[in-house]
């Protein structure tokens, strides 16, 4: 057992990106969605934030300890297994019944999701986020653009019950599908700012949570529409992106 890599596995899972880095985008998102006091986790609740802690984690974000851990160049962050812990942490605490259209935007958006990993032949968050060329940058946009629209959708942070555990998704949601847009490999004095980004990114997304909160809760179809066309627009761009 290498205690190095241990030690930069439990800083990753506990500081940055996921525990205390977590929990302070969880709660901007809390605060800036003027999201209402709720009852207590759960067991469920408690599991979700768990699942979401693990994937923030992964998350590719400067400065992260996973890059340093081997094989040379840092561990791997698999931006398929970040994305099935959201997802696993998204089902434990959206509100049921689900409809239609829930399943639908988390199908479109799976989809896009996936097929990023033909722009860079490999789901590594890091490698996606390295592509080259105009189609591969404008798959990403429109995979972040349709994720971040059919997130609050999906999860229903704004929903009674379970708001902080809603929060603490949405915040690692956030984090993760952000990562696959920032540059990699940046070092001092860059890296800071971008993180700074990150944290400017949610406090304004739980802002325009707030301001829709009304659409958010009734599904318009004028969101859901959007998220669709983009998941669709990311799954072709990103083929046409794979093409020799």
């Amino acid at each position: 057992m290498d205690p190095l890599g241990l030690l930069l596995d439990v800083v990753a899972l506990a500081v940055y990106p996921g525990g205390l880095f977590l929990a302070a985008m969880a709660w901007i998102i809390h605060r800036g969605a003027g999201l209402a006091r709720g009852e207590g986790a759960g067991i469920r609740g408690l599991a979700a934030i768990a699942a979401a802690a693990v994937a923030a984690a992964m998350a590719p974000l400067p400065g992260t300890p996973a890059a340093s851990l081997p094989p040379p160049g840092g561990a791997t962050p698999n931006l398929v297994a970040a994305a099935l812990a959201i997802i696993a942490a998204g089902a434990l605490v959206a509100p049921e019944p689900w409809s239609g259209r829930r399943r639908t935007l988390v199908a479109g958006g799976g989809t896009a999701l996936v097929l990023l990993g033909l722009v860079a032949t490999s789901f590594s968050s890091t490698d996606i986020a390295a592509a080259t060329g105009t189609w591969s940058a404008v798959a990403r946009v429109l995979t972040v653009i349709a994720l971040l629209v059919a997130l609050p959708l999906v999860v229903k942070p704004l929903a009674p019950g379970l708001r902080a555990a809603r929060a603490t998704v949405v915040a690692a949601a956030l984090l993760v599908v952000l990562a696959i847009v920032i540059p990699p490999a940046l070092e001092w004095p860059v890296a800071p700012l971008w993180v700074a980004g990150v944290v400017v990114a949610t406090a304004v997304y739980a802002l325009l949570l707030r301001l829709g909160r009304a659409a958010t809760e009734r599904e318009h179809l004028s969101l859901v529409a959007v998220a669709w066309l983009c998941s669709i627009a990311a799954s072709v761009t990103a083929v046409i992106a794979a093409r020799p």
